[in-house]
């Protein structure tokens, strides 16, 4: 037989004599369990359809970036055949006539000495 000092409240105490120990926790049972148990679930769930609506509204914005990025490309490209077409002889040469420019007759032309840097 082994011999145990229990601290109690009580003066009774006798040697070696088990005592009832206070319990200072409250006892946890099914019922609190089930209930935390189902509170996570709920939490859990409500958690889950606020981030699937997030990431369905998230699809929808990225479409629709795609979507502009898409348009605004096109829109580049027919900027870049305009500017092109803009800057063809063809063009140069309409324009002159439309703004009643002429032609030059004589061109002259200077030879320096030496290199000459060309872009």
């Amino acid at each position: 037989m082994s011999r145990f000092l229990t601290l109690t409240h009580s003066s009774s105490a006798r040697f070696g004599e088990r005592k009832r120990i206070l319990k200072s926790q409250p006892k946890v049972g099914r019922v609190t369990l089930s209930f935390f148990l189902v509170v996570l679930v709920c939490a859990t769930g409500v958690f889950y359809i606020f981030e699937v609506n997030n990431m369905a509204t998230k699809g929808y914005e990225i479409d629709k970036l795609e979507k502009q990025l898409n348009d605004l490309k096109k829109g580049n490209e027919r900027l870049q055949i305009q500017a092109a077409e803009l800057k063809s002889m063809y063009k140069i040469e309409e324009k002159t006539k439309e703004l009643n420019m002429i032609a030059p007759k004589d061109v002259s032309y200077m030879n320096l000495p030496g290199d000459v840097a060309m872009k």
